[in-house]
């Protein structure tokens, strides 16, 4: 199976799934050495790491394309895909999907977000109306060349200017009439009542429908974080933890650099020590550099093969 068929078949086998957001090749490389089914590959993620920017519009749709190619050839697991708005309207989508489709990723989801647009948990979103979102996701379903992949849509309309939760719930039901292989709702983390009226409406006239969760530890039931066993059970297929390498990468590069500040080559030091026997120490074999001699004696002029080892 190709990537795009793998994830259509974990869909169809597993009672959920569930990954954590990256935004690199070598991050989607550890995650699939660790044993997870699918890559997430952010927007948010993607534009504060390459730009130095936050969501709010300014990454390009070959910025994005690029990022997710480079992630989908590093790894044989499915890559999902941030495609924002789709970088304009239901023409811009076309293109769009026929470029992340070329890049190798599984599929992608656009939002129903004015462009320029912004982080789901950033106040001031606005959205398109409805005829124009529902217009993308048909041009992104006609432009595809392979039905498998997949194509899913997002609502940012509960906490957007002008919507709210009855627009957000009239939008995903037009988005899955219009052929959405998935649903993704973006709902605000104060209120924990959203997520299962939106999974029970939506399974009322999509029984089958695949829905899409972005876990947030600040979603509480009784004081408790929901359990990706609750999001499941309220009906979910596929749990993203947002942003979460580049949120855990930033944490460890500060408190490496602090160390090295204050202690000098110390920093240094103790980093060593707590690396040794980690499966990622010895970076030059988990990149597979260590192969490479072998490719090279295959096919490189057997005179250079000497100069370089002797």
């Amino acid at each position: 199976m190709n990537t795009k068929q793998k994830l259509r078949h974990l869909l169809k086998t597993e009672n959920y799934l569930f990954t954590f957001g990256i935004h690199n090749a070598l991050q989607a490389m550890i995650a699939e050495k660790l044993g997870f089914k699918f890559v997430y590959m952010g927007g948010h993620d993607t534009s504060l790491t390459l730009l130095g920017l936050p969501d709010i519009g300014v990454i390009t749709e070959t910025e994005m394309v690029t990022n997710a190619r480079n992630i989908a050839r590093a790894i044989n697991v499915p890559v999902l895909a941030d495609a924002d708005t789709g970088y304009g309207n239901a023409i811009n989508v076309i293109r769009t999907v026929q470029d992340y489709e070329a890049a190798g990723v599984a599929g992608i989801h656009l939002e129903d977000q004015v462009l320029p647009k912004r982080c789901g948990h950033a106040a001031g979103k606005m959205i398109v109306p409805i005829e124009e979102a529902v217009g993308k996701i048909r041009a992104a379903i006609d432009a595809r060349k392979d039905k498998d992949f997949l194509i899913m849509a997002r609502t940012d309309a509960i906490s957007a200017v002008g919507g709210g939760y009855e627009e957000a719930l009239n939008r995903g039901k037009a988005y899955a009439g219009a052929g959405a292989d998935m649903l993704f709702c973006e709902f605000p983390s104060a209120d924990t009542r959203y997520p299962s009226m939106f999974a029970d409406e939506i399974h009322k006239v999509y029984p089958d429908l695949p829905l899409f969760f972005n876990y947030c530890t600040r979603f509480k039931w009784h004081e408790s974080p929901v359990t990706f066993r609750d999001i499941a059970r309220m009906g979910y297929k596929v749990i993203n933890i947002s942003t979460a390498a580049m949120r855990v990468s930033m944490k460890a590069v500060w408190d490496y650099g602090a160390a090295v500040i204050q202690g000098e080559e110390q920093g240094e030091i103790e980093f060593e020590k707590q690396l040794m026997a980690h499966p990622t120490e010895d970076f030059h074999k988990f990149s597979g550099l260590s192969d490479i001699k072998e490719l090279e004696s295959k096919y490189l002029p057997e005179e250079e093969i000497r100069k370089k080892y002797g």
